[in-house]
């Protein structure tokens, strides 16, 4: 029965019109994939030569085990933003001698294949065999090893039993986000270490094979109480759309229409933006860019280097208007034929989503004001930043919004989905975050910080003054090029 529900996803990819049009963004996928797995090849080849650099008044076992709680903690945040459930059109089988469990089992063991689940080859086995059981013997290595992996195999199970219960709730993400955040940050300060607890069970299974019995159990169970789970789903009623609510988080904005025309049209952008799947979910990444920082700032050797704060700081303050100005033309695809014949100004059109990413930005410019934190110099650049974002790269961005012509289905996921994603997409974003970087640093280096901090803001206030003209050229640009859009959208 396998053997079936393999060749009808077979053909189904092959046959669908995605697989046919991205057949060269798909090559420049595949060649970054094989860019990234050689970086995690090289990684896992001297991690412990990292280790042993990091932090030398330990063993790098043990090191290693202790942070492996949070390696668990941070892919199954990955997973939920990026993992998507393992998908197959179950309605069409249900009449048939097709057995539920089969449909169940077929579901859950698709997931095995994710990229994820083979991570720990590529970073631990290298580490195992060349540190690890040079010291404690090739049995106890690769039992410690295997509790690794298996716990890796049981952290996916659970995260599409997950998934799938939260249908329709992706906030369950930032919970997670802000659960993992605020565990480093416990041990971080010496409050609460579960690292600790971490390293005593990796290293325990060195010296104790039995310990291994805990991963197994987590395996087993995971895996058939999510045959389980999704034998009690697979029903019509269940698998249907669901009916939804007329009122949504967005009519909280309604006095948006008193600011006439162009308020209508933000209002009208963040309903679309909450009440379609794809928009929300790239709303809920927002949190992951806003904690970007924290990543970097804590690291001493990344303040030392300028590029870095600048890269970081665009980043934080910019992640919503890159995110949604990526696709400025793109989210109104399936009625984008509506847009042209509307009577609706061009102008107005355009000073809408101008409008909207700069106030979101301003807004969630203010949760990255605790940086401050880690220094003045820090909080001023990120002030440089956000005027730069929504100076400059919010109106680059309307202008290049022409250039993508892939219509986009709001109505599914945005995670490892690909449809209406061009490699404009992946060019665009590229001096969005370099030419700033290549604006400061010389200044920088020739007339110090404080002046490369007023060049790169200036630069940000004068295209805010300006920004009428701005996008009077973007929507110039858009109406010599709306038909060959309006043609790509209908594809």
């Amino acid at each position: 029965m396998f053997k079936w529900f393999i060749l009808h996803q077979w053909k189904s990819a092959r046959r669908s019109s995605i697989w046919q049009k991205n057949l060269g963004l798909n090559i420049f996928i595949g060649f970054l994939m094989v860019i990234l797995l050689m970086y995690i090849v090289v990684l896992g080849l001297f991690l412990d030569k990292i280790l042993l650099e990091v932090v030398n008044d330990k063993d790098p076992e043990a090191v290693a085990s202790g942070i492996l709680i949070y390696y668990f903690l941070v892919v199954f945040v990955m997973r939920f933003f990026m993992q998507t459930i393992p998908a197959m059109q179950a309605i069409p089988y249900l009449h048939l001698p097709v057995k539920r469990s089969s449909l169940a089992r077929y579901l859950t063991l698709s997931s095995v294949t994710n990229f994820f689940n083979w991570l720990p080859i590529l970073i631990f086995l290298p580490f195992t065999l060349k540190w690890v059981a040079e010291f404690h013997g090739m049995a106890s290595a690769m039992i410690w090893f295997s509790g690794i992996l298996l716990f890796e195999w049981a952290s996916n199970f659970k995260l599409i039993w997950l998934k799938r219960k939260s249908t329709g709730k992706p906030w369950l993400g930032l919970v997670l986000l802000a659960l993992t955040s605020s565990l480093f940050l416990l041990d971080n300060y010496e409050i609460f270490s579960i690292s600790s607890i971490s390293e005593w069970f990796f290293m325990g299974l060195l010296a104790q094979p039995a310990y291994l019995i805990l991963p197994i159990v987590a395996l087993v169970f995971w895996y058939y109480y999510n045959i389980y789970f999704i034998k009690s789903i697979i029903y019509v009623e269940d698998l249907s759309p669901k009916e939804k609510s007329d009122h949504t988080f967005s009519d909280s904005f309604v006095k948006l229409k008193e600011f006439g025309t162009v308020g209508e049209l933000v209002l009208k952008e963040v309903r679309l933006l909450f009440r379609n799947k794809r928009s929300r979910t790239v709303l809920f990444l927002i949190p992951m860019f806003l904690m970007y920082g924290l990543i970097f700032y804590p690291q001493e050797i990344y303040n030392t280097k300028t590029g870095w704060l600048v890269f970081v700081g665009m980043f934080i303050t910019g992640g919503f208007l890159m995110a949604y100005g990526q696709y400025i033309m793109a989210w109104e695809s399936a009625h984008f034929d509506f847009i042209l014949s509307s009577k609706t100004s061009f102008h107005d059109f355009f000073r809408a989503k101008y409008y909207l990413m700069v106030i979101v930005s301003v807004v969630l410019y203010f949760f990255t004001i605790p940086y401050i934190y880690f220094g003045m110099e820090i909080f001023y650049l990120n002030i440089a930043a956000l005027l730069y974002n929504i100076g400059v790269n919010a109106l680059l961005l309307l202008y290049t919004a022409s250039y993508n012509k892939k219509r986009m289905d709001l109505s599914k996921g945005a995670m490892m989905n690909y449809q209406g994603v061009g490699i404009n997409n992946f060019i665009i974003v590229l001096p969005l975050l370099i030419v700033p970087m290549l604006i400061y640093a010389p200044v920088k280096f020739f007339f110090g910080y404080e002046i490369a901090v007023i060049t790169l803001g200036s630069l940000g206030v004068l295209g805010m003054v300006f920004h009428k003209y701005f996008i009077h050229l973007a929507v110039k640009h858009f109406q010599e090029k709306r038909y060959g859009i309006a043609e790509g959208y209908r594809q």
